[in-house]
């Protein structure tokens, strides 16, 4: 009975690993069936670079999430860690959505040529994530500094020491 929450997990995160496996196959055989037969093949070289790029994106960010939810046994072959959960936050998450987006396109493509530009919207959403998290930061932590007077800086100097005085009297 011990480790069920593991087993269970595992479990869940194979039948994910398969449900994505199934929409990775049904949008590149989409997009073959309607670009080959349908289409009498490609208009460009764009178009067979863009498939090779939707198709890396899909690949890589599977293989991101397939370690994410990848179990761990120990040497019985017990199983001691079922896998991260696939429906957390974070990066699983952007590991998904760019899976999800890559496979929007090479279906969209289909219909028309200018959905290739929605791939702009991973730049563009790395970007934001660039200004918001790391340089608005920075730029406010730099104009948040206060000046202080003399007297004040060494009031404050004085507290510390205390402080610190008491932590290594704790310890």
């Amino acid at each position: 009975m011990a480790n069920q929450g593991a087993k269970k997990r595992a479990e869940e995160n194979r039948k994910r690993l398969e449900k994505l496996r199934i929409a990775i196959a049904i949008g590149i055989a989409f997009h073959l069936v309607v670009r080959l037969i349908i289409r009498q093949g490609y208009t460009s070289w764009w178009h067979i670079i863009g498939f090779g790029a939707t198709f890396f994106l899909e690949l890589f960010s599977y293989s991101a999430i397939s370690k994410f939810a990848e179990p761990e046994f120990n040497d019985r072959g017990d199983i001691v860690y079922g896998g991260a959960d696939l429906s957390m936050g974070g990066m699983c998450a952007y590991w998904h959505d760019l899976l999800y987006i890559s496979i929007f396109v090479q279906v969209a493509t289909c219909l028309s040529t200018h959905f290739w530009l929605t791939l702009l919207v991973i730049p563009g959403f790395l970007l934001y994530l660039l200004y918001k998290n790391v340089l608005q930061p920075y730029w406010a932590q730099s104009r948040e500094q206060p000046v202080l007077d003399e007297a004040t800086r060494k009031r404050l100097e004085r507290s510390q020491q205390r402080a610190e005085r008491r932590r290594m009297k704790w310890r």
